[in-house]
């Protein structure tokens, strides 16, 4: 033999390489542990009687209404404000619009009424 020291010899294939053991982060520990703890407990809940996932469900539908809501709400204030703007500067507009719809009269005036030939 040789004073060399001795040399452990690389495995040349991966069957002869020794499995390596796995090491995981915390985070993916935590992550793949939460689903663990958390079934059982909504489990545990819904056979009890207090459904967990219906508060979430209605406040999702609660949510789309509402968003809609706003839509359409926004879409009746862009149109009131085309309306405000079409009625041109000074109270003559509004004074007219008065007089139209809602069959306001000044002081004074009498307002006849013809019915529409239908």
């Amino acid at each position: 033999m040789s004073d060399e020291p001795t040399r452990r010899r690389r495995p040349r294939d991966a069957k002869e390489a020794k499995p390596s053991r796995l090491r995981f982060s915390p985070r993916a520990i935590w992550l793949a542990g939460v689903p663990f703890v958390m079934l059982p407990l909504f489990v545990g809940l819904y056979l009890l009687g207090q459904n967990p996932i219906e508060p979430l469900i209605e406040a999702l539908a609660n949510e789309d209404r509402l968003e809609h809501q706003i839509e359409e709400l926004k879409q009746e204030s862009s149109e009131l404000q085309q309306d405000i703007d079409g009625l041109g500067p000074g109270q003559f507009g509004i004074e007219k619009r008065a007089r139209e719809r809602l069959g306001w009269s000044k002081p004074g005036e009498v307002v006849i009424h013809v019915p529409d030939k239908r």
